[in-house]
């Protein structure tokens, strides 16, 4: 049996890494795969985390300075987890996001990490900068793995393939609900470089508010869907939160552009083009890490630039993309290397 900790609760994108990795453990590993909440104290999970081979520490952008009581409780008393604990494709928070080398762990994390790294191999990180960032806080076995997202098994070693016509487009909105003028300038340049394609607007962490929604993100996000629909009455509008299965229509579709790193990778992953716009360090990392263009929310060249980068991808066919499908199946024996090194 393996435990995984996984923190989808809403936002898709974390239902997309829990599946990725689940499907990843399944395929190198003959075990009962254990999902459970790593947002809750675990004392009462104890009697079934202590009879697995180990417990695997899966979610995105985990590495922050309170990553243990913080973005994982645990429990208080960390000796009563006999197994080994297993960082899996895990990524730096992203701030400071001007000098990711600024970044350090609490007292309480920075003990925690280095009992976790003692008990295993090597951990696994799921870009470049999270790397350095480890090593910088003085850990040194770690094997840049890249995101389970990365790895969709049935596209490992398939090419991406030219795409002559852009039928249809996802755009994936922002987390920042203040960015509605930038989201409108971007529907703007989708629609004139692709003025016969369908377009869905979509939104990983929701629209309506709830116990993870505020009133005053709704509001920012319906404006962003009213802008746009301002441009194009036929962009279509979708909520995917919390059901991964709100997903399935992103392998109908040619292109990905947006704010939403594991669209980006999902679409990358299928061998599908995509633009990623960064909203923090996290999103910088994965591009840089993966050699893509770099765009940031704060370049005020940003909207020309992207409307250049397509351009550009046009008129190739997006074959640049083909390095892309060539790196991921590159690391993905790295990745296998990775998991085969874990306890059996």
């Amino acid at each position: 049996m393996i435990v995984l900790l996984s923190g989808q609760i809403k936002n898709i994108g974390d239902f997309l890494i829990t599946e990725r990795a689940r499907k990843l453990f399944d395929y190198f590993f003959d075990d009962e795969i254990v999902i459970l909440d790593r947002t809750k104290y675990l004392d009462d999970k104890l009697d079934l985390i202590n009879k697995a081979k180990f417990l695997v520490l899966c979610g995105g952008p985990a590495y922050a300075p309170d990553i243990y009581k913080g973005i994982y409780p645990l429990v208080d008393d960390l000796s009563k987890i006999k197994v080994p604990i297993v960082p899996f494709g895990l990524g730096w928070c992203g701030r400071p996001a001007d000098d990711p080398l600024k970044f350090s762990f609490d007292d309480n994390s920075q003990a925690f990490l280095q009992e976790a790294h003692k008990s295993i191999k090597s951990s696994s990180c799921r870009c470049n900068v999270t790397e350095k960032v480890l090593n910088h806080n003085g850990f040194k076995n770690v094997t840049m793995t890249g995101c389970p997202v990365w790895y969709d098994l049935e596209s490992i070693n398939k090419p991406f393939k030219k795409i002559k016509e852009v039928k249809n487009i996802v755009f994936t909105t922002a987390a920042d609900p203040k960015l509605i003028s930038q989201t409108v300038k971007l529907i703007k340049v989708l629609n004139k470089q692709f003025p016969n394609a369908n377009i869905t607007m979509t939104y990983h962490r929701g629209i309506m508010p709830d116990k993870y929604t505020t009133i005053r993100a709704t509001i920012g996000y319906l404006a962003m869907a009213l802008g746009a629909k301002f441009v194009n009455s036929k962009i279509k509008i979708k909520d995917v939160a919390y059901d991964l299965r709100k997903l399935d229509f992103y392998d109908n579709c040619d292109f990905h552009l947006g704010y939403r790193v594991h669209a980006h990778l999902y679409f990358l992953s299928k061998r599908l083009p995509s633009i990623l716009i960064n909203e923090d360090g996290r999103g910088k990392g994965m591009v840089e890490t993966m050699n893509l263009p770099v765009f940031n929310i704060e370049d005020k060249e940003l909207i020309s630039r992207i409307d250049s980068q397509i351009i550009a991808y046009k008129n190739t066919d997006f074959e640049s993309f083909k390095a892309v499908g060539d790196y991921i199946d590159n690391h993905f024996s790295i990745m296998k290397n990775f998991l085969q090194s874990l306890p059996n």
